[in-house]
């Protein structure tokens, strides 16, 4: 059997973290890798440009406590220190989102695979891991390419989000089978489904808006600013995804979500943000809009009040409503939700292995000595904005450094 100090199983960005910081540590790393490639959902995140961390604020929706004690014992300047030491500039622009500095996904995993390489790790794909099994003097590994064996084990396998760059659920067992649980897995930071007729016409149209999400008794949960697309099915673009999480809460607990829309940053009677905003009532800008409308109405004839004012899809929408209907509507166009898009859409998987299964000291299993954790599999799940990244490359660091010094004590 081939031996090692630690196995990795997964070769993302948590993974790939570990190997390296293990191997740094002094430790014969191996990485095991299901898929034909490595670092696939690095590629293809922040729209190829790769939004790796943020330097503000923590947010995260999901296991917020335990995501906020791992980044305390790995901040964001560390984490970018160690990819500084692999060679990767960044750069961080509005909102504390750091990118590589060449804009470019693929140098990220490219500083990744030439350290792993200098640093001799060992790295095996094609590899679905079928058994994890733990044993006397640590963990006895199966997959189709042979059996592996080492001390100390990391599991760095991702979620489900993303179709075909995550998994389908089946790797969650190697934890559960050594007595792990599991919350179940959801798609996150995904687009909303909504009524065909509240949608219907405006398919393409992408717009400055203030997306509040009501509850089934209307009142406003959660609330996002940005650019709202819409789509044949619902809505979509960041400010919607954001929302998606607690839309979906809703809906499984058989309520009937209302997004409203609120087009006032559009006409520059708010201003444009991109960012989570307070959730307030929907049609909080109503009187400045109805003032905006009116002065409008003095200088222009009525078929001509919309004109250059909004996407002739929208005007062609609104067309016919009075004046304060035509407030209300672009200070709160309803749109009912009935879903959310699944994890093939999704950027981040809710739910997984319960954080306080690990010491967020070291993400040493409590319950197995010598199983370490890191990245999306636990149930942390953060805003867009790098919080997902940076949170699978810290725990990574942390995960491979501790497994790389594990020492089983005799009982």
């Amino acid at each position: 059997m081939n031996t090692f100090d630690v196995i990795i199983i997964g070769g993302g960005a948590a993974g790939l973290t570990a190997a390296l910081s293990a191997s740094r540590a002094g430790a014969k790393a191996l990485i095991l890798e299901a898929a034909p490639r490595i670092g696939r959902k690095i590629l293809a995140s922040g729209n190829g440009r790769c939004n790796l961390a943020n330097s503000g604020e923590i947010r995260y929706e999901g296991g917020a406590a335990f995501a906020e004690a791992v980044l305390g014992q790995c901040p964001v300047n560390e984490m970018l220190a160690f990819l500084s030491s692999l060679g990767l500039a960044v750069c961080e622009e509005a909102g504390g989102r750091i990118y590589p500095a060449c804009g470019q996904a693929a140098a990220v995993l490219d500083v990744l695979r030439a350290a792993l390489e200098r640093q001799g790790v060992a790295l095996i794909t094609d590899a679905p891991v079928t058994l994890l099994q733990k044993e006397k003097n640590g963990f006895h590994v199966c997959t189709p390419q042979g059996d592996f064996a080492a001390p100390a084990a990391v599991a760095a396998f991702g979620g489900m989000a993303g179709g075909r760059l995550g998994h389908d659920g089946s790797p969650y067992r190697l934890l559960t089978g050594l007595g792990h649980t599991l919350r179940p897995p959801r798609p996150a930071l995904t687009p909303l489904i909504a009524e065909k007729s509240d949608v219907k016409g405006l398919s393409g149209l992408r717009l400055p808006a203030i997306l509040t999400l009501c509850d089934g008794g209307g009142s406003p949960a959660v609330s996002a600013q940005g650019e709202a697309l819409f789509t044949d099915y619902g809505v979509s673009g960041v400010c919607a995804m954001q929302l998606s999480r607690r839309a979906g809460e809703m809906l499984r607990a058989g309520q009937r979500p209302v997004l409203y829309l609120d087009f006032s940053p559009m006409l520059g009677l708010a201003p444009r943000l991109y960012d989570r905003v307070p959730a307030g009532p929907p049609r909080k800008n109503v009187t400045s809009m109805r003032a905006f409308l009116r002065a409008r109405a003095h200088t222009l004839p009525r078929d001509a009040l919309l004109t250059g004012l909004l996407p002739r899809l929208l005007a062609q929408r609104l067309n016919g409503l009075s004046l304060d209907a035509l407030a209300d509507a672009l200070c709160a166009f309803p749109v009912r939700l009935t879903g959310v898009k699944g994890f093939e859409n999704a950027q981040v998987t809710a739910g997984g292995v319960p954080g306080e299964e690990f010491d967020p000291q070291t993400l040493q299993s409590r319950l197995v000595p010598g199983l370490f954790a890191a990245g999306e599999l636990l149930d942390v799940d953060g805003d867009c904005g790098g919080f997902n990244l940076q949170f699978a490359f810290a725990s990574g660091m942390l995960a491979g450094k501790n497994a790389a010094n594990f020492q089983e004590v005799s009982p």
